[in-house]
C-alpha cells in the first residue's frame, strides 16, 4: 500500500485561506495531490486517513473526481486519469517551455560535465524548473523535477535570478522573525547573510549551494538573459559533495555554465544589433 504523508485542510505555508473558501473544493484538491504523490493507486481508507477526512466524505469527493474525469477508479483503488492529466499539462506548456536557445544551452552543460542540468525560471511568486536533462553519471535529486518549486534561497538557481534581477523580487522571500525557512544545516536562513551571498553571486557571475537544498548535494546555477535586461531563466546543474569539493571537477563544471553565459550574451548582443 502507498505511503503517503499526511496532509491537512490547511494552505500552503505562509498564506491565509481566504473567507470565501470553499472547503469541499479545497479537500478534493488535496485528495488530487496525495494521489499524485503516492507510487501507487491508493484504497480510499488510506486516501482519508491521508487526509485527515472521514471514510463517507472520502467517499463521496472520490466518486465527484471520478465523475469530473480528474480519477480512476479500478476495483477499490484510486489514480490520477492521464487523459485529463495530459490535457491540462498541455494547455499551460507554452507558458512553461523554455525556448530552444536555452534548451540547446542545457544539453550543452550535460554533455560538457555529464551532470544533471535544470532551466527554471520565475512562475508567479516562486521559482519553477521547468526543465531538466540527466547527465551521464549524474546524482539524481528526487526533489528537483519540472514543476517544483520554492526554497528560492536555497536553491543555486533562485539565487541566480534573484542575484541579476531587479530588487523588488526580494520581497518574495517570505521571511518568519527575520528569519528564511531552513532546509538542511547549511541553508543560510538570516536575511543579511543571504543578501550579502547574493552581492558575491552578483560580483563572480554565478551562484552556489553549497548542500543548502540537499545534504549531500550541491549546485551552481549562472543566469541566461536572451538579449533582456532581466534573466529569463536560470541554468543550473547538480553534483555530489565529493565531486563538487574536486577542485578540478569543479572548475569544469563551472567552465560549461559560463560558457553556457558567454553564449547567451552573444545571442543577446546578435539580437539586438
Amino acid at each position: 500500500m502507498a505511503s503517503t504523508a499526511k496532509a491537512t485542510d490547511k494552505t500552503p505555508a505562509g498564506t491565509d485561506a481566504p473567507k470565501d473558501l470553499v472547503q469541499s473544493v479545497a479537500r478534493a484538491l488535496n485528495i488530487v495531490d496525495v494521489i499524485a504523490a503516492a507510487k501507487e493507486p491508493m484504497r480510499a481508507q488510506s486516501i482519508a486517513s491521508a487526509v485527515n477526512l472521514h471514510i463517507a466524505t472520502t467517499s463521496h469527493l472520490l466518486a465527484t473526481l471520478v465523475h469530473a474525469g480528474y480519477l480512476e477508479r479500478n476495483e477499490r483503488t484510486y489514480k490520477l486519469a492521464a487523459g485529463k492529466m495530459l490535457d491540462l499539462s498541455s494547455r499551460v506548456e507554452e507558458d512553461w517551455r523554455p525556448s530552444p536557445f536555452a534548451l540547446s544551452l542545457l544539453h550543452q552543460v550535460v554533455e560538457a560535465t555529464g551532470e544533471s542540468a535544470y532551466l527554471s525560471a520565475w512562475q508567479g511568486s516562486t521559482v519553477t524548473v521547468v526543465a531538466v536533462e540527466e547527465g551521464s553519471h549524474a546524482v539524481r535529486v528526487a526533489d528537483l523535477r519540472v514543476g517544483v518549486s520554492g526554497d528560492i534561497h536555497a536553491r543555486a538557481s533562485g539565487k541566480a535570478l534573484l542575484a541579476f534581477g531587479p530588487e523588488s523580487q526580494l520581497d518574495r522571500l517570505r521571511s518568519v522573525n527575520g528569519e528564511l525557512a531552513r532546509r538542511t544545516d547549511q541553508t543560510i536562513t538570516v536575511l543579511p547573510d543571504f543578501l550579502a551571498d547574493l552581492e558575491l553571486t552578483r560580483s563572480r557571475g554565478y551562484a552556489l549551494d553549497h548542500q543548502e537544498y540537499v545534504t549531500g548535494v550541491c549546485a551552481m546555477a549562472v543566469p541566461i538573459f536572451e538579449g533582456s535586461q532581466r534573466p529569463r531563466t536560470a541554468l543550473s546543474i547538480t553534483v555530489p559533495l565529493h565531486r563538487f569539493t574536486n577542485e578540478e571537477y569543479f572548475q569544469r563544471c563551472l567552465d560549461a555554465l559560463m560558457e553556457a553565459r558567454r553564449l547567451d550574451d552573444e545571442e543577446g548582443g546578435s539580437s539586438q544589433a
